[in-house]
C-alpha cells in the first residue's frame, strides 16, 4: 500500500468535509470561539507556553517560570501537549491563539479518520469498508467527548491507528521503514499524552497474539520489542527525570478511579454529547452527569456493532477478526474500572483494572480507566471493516455496492452525529489585552477560582503568575493551595507556609509588600469580589481599573518591575 497514492487523498478529503460538518459550527467560527467546556484553556496555554518556551525564551517546555513565578515548577505530569504546540507554531503567528486551537481540533478529525482508514485498507483491501472505518473511529462518542471537555491533548487521538499501522506491517512483513515509522509515532503521542503511550503499549504486547505461524512467534516478538525499546530510548530524556521525581516527591491531583470508569448502561445508549441526549437522558443521568466523563464515551453504536458482529463469518479473515474481538474485549473489561458499576451503582465485583494495578502499582497513576475505550473504539473500527468487506465482496453490482457504502456511511454519521457541537467565548476584558500589549516583564497576582480562565488569560497578558495550578502537581506546590481560603492561599504564596507566626498586622502587611516587590508583581485583579476590602487593606495599593465583577490593584512601588 502506497500511501502517497493519489487514491488515498480521496477519502481524506472526504475526512475534510466529515469534520466541518460534524463539527458544526466550528468551521464558521475559528475566531473568538473554541469547541466546549472545561479544561480548554489549560490546553490553549499549553499551545502558547511551547511557542514561548522555544521561539522566545529558549528553554525546554517541561519547566515553566510563568506558573508559581519566580520559583517555577515542573511541566513533566502535565498534559503539556507539546506536540500540538510544535504544530499550531507557524498557524499562531499568522491565525492568532483561537484559530490555532480550533484547527488543530479538526486536524484530529480528519487525521483520525485517514488513520484509520489507512490500516482498514491495509488489513481488507476495501476502500469503501476502510473509509466507514475511519467515520466509526474519528466520529466515536469518546472523541467527541474529549472536544465537549476541552481536551485538546486528549483529542489527538489521529496517531493510535498510524502507529498501529505501522507496528502491524512491521510485524507482519519486516518492513524496516514502517518500524522506523512505528517508532516515531509512539514517541509522537508521548508529546501528546502519556495515557495513549501506555495504551498503545499495552495493544504492542498484544500484538504479540497476531495470528502468525508458530514459527514466526519469535521474531514478532522481537519486532515488537524493537519497536518499544527504540521508543524508550528516544524517551530516556523524559523518562529519566519523571522516574527520578516520582522517587523524590509526592504528586497531587491523582484522579479517583471509581469515578472515572465506565458504567455498564453507557454501552447501549447515547451520552450527553450525542444529537440524541434527551432522548436517553433518563438512562445517562446517572453515571454520566456530574463531570463523570467516561460516561458520555462508551457507546459502540449499532450499525458498527452490527457490523462487526458480521464480520465473524467471514472465513477469509476469522483469525484477525478474533484478535481483534479480544483487543476491544480487553480493553472494555480495562475502561470498567477497578469495580463494576450499573446505572451509576457501584457494586462489590472486582474487575480486571483493580488486578492490574495491584500487579502493577505505577499503572494506578494514570487514574482514569475510561480512557481506554479509545483502543475499544479503534478495534470496532476494524471489525467494522471487516464485516462490511464481507457483505460488499457478496454484490456482483458495483452501482450496489456503492449504494450500501453510502448508506453505511449516512447511517454511521447519523448514529454518531453530535451536532451542534457547543461553542464558547474566548472574549478577553480589555485590560488583559493592554497588558499584553506592553513590553515589560513582571508578575501577576490574578485572583479567580477558574485555573482554565487564568491560563487562558494569561496566553493574552503574557506575564508570569503567582501560583497556579497544574494537573499533578508536586506536594510542596500543592501545600500552598490548601490552606482555607483565597486570603490564606495568597499569604501563603506571598510570606511562605509560615504566614501563621505573624500575629502582628503591620508586621504581616510589611511582609506582604515585600514580597509583592520581591516578586515584581505590579498587578493584582481581582475577579467577583473573591479577595473584596481584604486585599486593599493589606497592601494599601490603588484601584486603576474596574469593569463588570473585575477589580485591578497597581503597586505603586515602580521597581516591582523590569523590562525585558
Amino acid at each position: 500500500m502506497n500511501i502517497n497514492s493519489h487514491r488515498h487523498w480521496i477519502p481524506f478529503a472526504g475526512y475534510i468535509a466529515v469534520a466541518v460538518v460534524t463539527t458544526w459550527p466550528l468551521a464558521t467560527h475559528l475566531w473568538g470561539w473554541v469547541p466546549g467546556v472545561g479544561d480548554w484553556g489549560q490546553n490553549m496555554w499549553a499551545l502558547w507556553w511551547t511557542r514561548l518556551s522555544l521561539l522566545s525564551l529558549g528553554q525546554s517546555p517541561f519547566f515553566t517560570r510563568y506558573l508559581f513565578y519566580p520559583e517555577g515548577v515542573t511541566l513533566l505530569f502535565h498534559p503539556v501537549d507539546v506536540a500540538d504546540g510544535l504544530l499550531a507554531i507557524p498557524l499562531w503567528g499568522v491565525l492568532g491563539s483561537d484559530a490555532s486551537y480550533n484547527v488543530m481540533i479538526l486536524l484530529s478529525f480528519v487525521l483520525g479518520g485517514w488513520g484509520a482508514y489507512l490500516l482498514a485498507l491495509d488489513l481488507t483491501g476495501c476502500r469503501w469498508a476502510s473509509f466507514v472505518a475511519g467515520l466509526v473511529f474519528a466520529l466515536s462518542p469518546y472523541h467527541f467527548l474529549r472536544l465537549q471537555i476541552g481536551h485538546l491533548n486528549l483529542s489527538t487521538v489521529q496517531w493510535i491507528p498510524f502507529y498501529s499501522l505501522f507496528l502491524l506491517r512491521f510485524v507482519r512483513r519486516g518492513d524496516w521503514r514502517s518500524a522506523g515509522l512505528a517508532v516515531f509515532f509512539l514517541t509522537w503521542m508521548a508529546l501528546h499524552s502519556w495515557y495513549y503511550v501506555v495504551y498503545c503499549g499495552m495493544l504492542s504486547l498484544v500484538v504479540l497474539l497476531w495470528p502468525l505461524p508458530p514459527v514466526r512467534r519469535a521474531v514478532s516478538a522481537g519486532r515488537v520489542g524493537l519497536v518499544l525499546g527504540g521508543a524508550v530510548v528516544i524517551l530516556s530524556p523524559l523518562l529519566l527525570p519523571m522516574f527520578q521525581l516520582l522517587g523524590e516527591t509526592t504528586l497531587v491531583g491523582e484522579h479517583d478511579p471509581l469515578r472515572h470508569s465506565v458504567d455498564v448502561y453507557s454501552f447501549f445508549v447515547p451520552g450527553p454529547t450525542s444529537s440524541w441526549a434527551e432522548w436517553f437522558e433518563d438512562v445517562w443521568i446517572s453515571y454520566a452527569a456530574h463531570n463523570r466523563e467516561p460516561g458520555a464515551s462508551a457507546y459502540p453504536g449499532y450499525v458498527a456493532l452490527v457490523l462487526a458482529l458480521s464480520g465473524v463469518v467471514h472465513q477469509q479473515w476469522r483469525r484477525a477478526v478474533t484478535w481483534w474481538w479480544a483487543v476491544a474485549l480487553l480493553f472494555t473489561g480495562l475502561a470498567l474500572g477497578p469495580q463494576l458499576q450499573i446505572d451509576g451503582q457501584i457494586l462489590p465485583v472486582s474487575l480486571p483494572y483493580r488486578w492490574l494495578t495491584q500487579a502493577i502499582p505505577i499503572f494506578a497513576i494514570t487514574g482514569i480507566p475510561g480512557r481506554m475505550v479509545v483502543i475499544t473504539s479503534l478495534a470496532l473500527a476494524m471489525l467494522t471493516a471487516y464485516g462490511l468487506t464481507g457483505w460488499l465482496a457478496k454484490l456482483n453490482r458495483s452501482n450496489i455496492r456503492w449504494r450500501m457504502g453510502v448508506a453505511v456511511v449516512l447511517l454511521v454519521g447519523l448514529e454518531y452525529s453530535a451536532v451542534p457541537i457547543q461553542l464558547t467565548s474566548t472574549q478577553t476584558d480589555e485590560f488583559y489585552t493592554r497588558m499584553g500589549q506592553d513590553q515589560e516583564l513582571y508578575a501577576v497576582v490574578d485572583i479567580k477560582w477558574d485555573v482554565n480562565f487564568l491560563m487562558h488569560k494569561q496566553t493574552i497578558h503574557g506575564k508570569p503568575l503567582i501560583g497556579g495550578w497544574l494537573a499533578r502537581l508536586p506536594a510542596d506546590k500543592a501545600a500552598y493551595l490548601n490552606q482555607g481560603g483565597v486570603d490564606k492561599t495568597l499569604l501563603a504564596f506571598l510570606v511562605g507556609l509560615e504566614w501563621r507566626q505573624y500575629t502582628d498586622p503591620a508586621a504581616l502587611k510589611a511582609a506582604v509588600q515585600a514580597a509583592l516587590s520581591a516578586r515584581q508583581v505590579r498587578y493584582i485583579i481581582d475577579h467577583d469580589n473573591v479577595a473584596g476590602a481584604w486585599i486593599a487593606e493589606l497592601t494599601g495599593w490603588p484601584v486603576v481599573y474596574e469593569s463588570e465583577g473585575m477589580v485591578v490593584y497597581q503597586n505603586p512601588i515602580e521597581e516591582a518591575w523590569i523590562s525585558r
